[in-house]
């Protein structure tokens, strides 16, 4: 069995989003199916959890192309178009909008047209693998070409266990979220999210512009230390305890040091402030070091063949 629903259904986390799906497809189904009359402000509170009620991350790289809203109409447009292959359609908008990736394309897909796809995003990767469900595909398929095969077995999901794509990208989070809502995680990610503001703290005591054998970066932390905590709680609550980079799951102490949290700047040019910053495993910020996010992003997506 994939799902157990009625026990997924009373995690209070899943309930919640599934709770709020007839108010976001209503809301947001008329705007995507009317690409062409988008307005901006429509766009940026659809990546907005606050307002899609579910996925989070959308904002952190997809509001840079709402700054040339005639490019983002014309893509949506080809996007929602039900004439052209998924593929196409897919992988066409995924070129015109840089920085915008298919767990956001794939969302407003969902909400456009609710009975033909589902979202795939790095929790839904995760668990189909996770679960043995992850697909095969030709070698050198495309991203929009993978997310057909995708596609078919989520929507295969659905009629099986007779639910709404919505509902069953909700399933994807329930297992995460129970745990965390029992308190399996709470002293030791206390601790985790504990040394990552203290590392915070140390970073930017050592970098106000010095001159050493090297100029180092100015970096500034814009938050005290208690709101810094409640914000990072706030981020791994929304990225469901996963990297924002990989999607792998994180672990707060051992066995592997290299999945512990650590905590990047997106911008690593800009500071430690809202909006900048993203949780991720510790090999994955030393990796990334101070190259510019959407690069090494693209860059990872080249090592797995997407």
């Amino acid at each position: 069995m994939v799902f157990n629903l009625e026990k997924a259904i009373c995690v209070p986390s899943v309930r919640r989003i599934i709770e709020k799906r007839d108010g976001v497809l209503n809301h947001f189904g008329p705007i995507f199916r009317q690409p062409l009359e988008v307005k901006k402000d429509d766009y940026l509170n659809f990546l907005s959890i606050q307002y899609n009620c579910h996925w989070s991350g959308l904002e952190r790289l997809g509001r840079k192309v709402a700054e040339d809203m005639d490019n983002l109409r014309h893509a949506l447009s080809i996007l929602v178009d039900e004439s052209q292959l998924l593929s196409r359609r897919l992988d066409k908008c995924l070129q015109d909008l840089q920085g915008v990736g298919h767990a956001t394309l794939t969302a407003i897909l969902l909400v456009a047209y609710p009975a033909y796809y589902g979202v795939w995003n790095s929790t839904s990767e995760c668990e189909m693998k996770e679960k043995g469900l992850w697909p095969s595909f030709e070698r050198g398929a495309s991203i929009g070409q993978k997310y057909e095969v995708i596609n078919e077995v989520l929507l295969g999901l659905a009629k099986q266990y007779s639910i709404d794509t919505w509902t069953l990208d909700a399933l994807w989070w329930a297992k995460k979220a129970e745990r965390y809502e029992s308190g399996h995680y709470k002293n030791a990610w206390d601790i985790a999210i504990w040394s990552m503001v203290d590392q915070a703290e140390q970073t930017t005591k050592n970098s106000n512009g010095q001159l050493v054998e090297r100029t180092i970066k100015n970096k500034n932390l814009r938050f005290d230390k208690e709101n810094l905590i409640k914000y990072l709680k706030k981020l791994l609550e929304e990225s469901h305890y996963r990297c924002a980079i990989t999607g792998l799951e994180l672990q707060p102490k051992g066995p592997d040091p290299q999945l512990m949290p650590s905590l990047d700047r997106i911008d690593s040019n800009g500071h430690y402030e809202a909006d900048n910053l993203q949780v991720v495993a510790r090999f994955i910020n030393f990796w990334k070091r101070d190259t510019p996010d959407a690069e090494f992003r693209r860059q990872l997506a080249l090592v797995r063949g997407e």
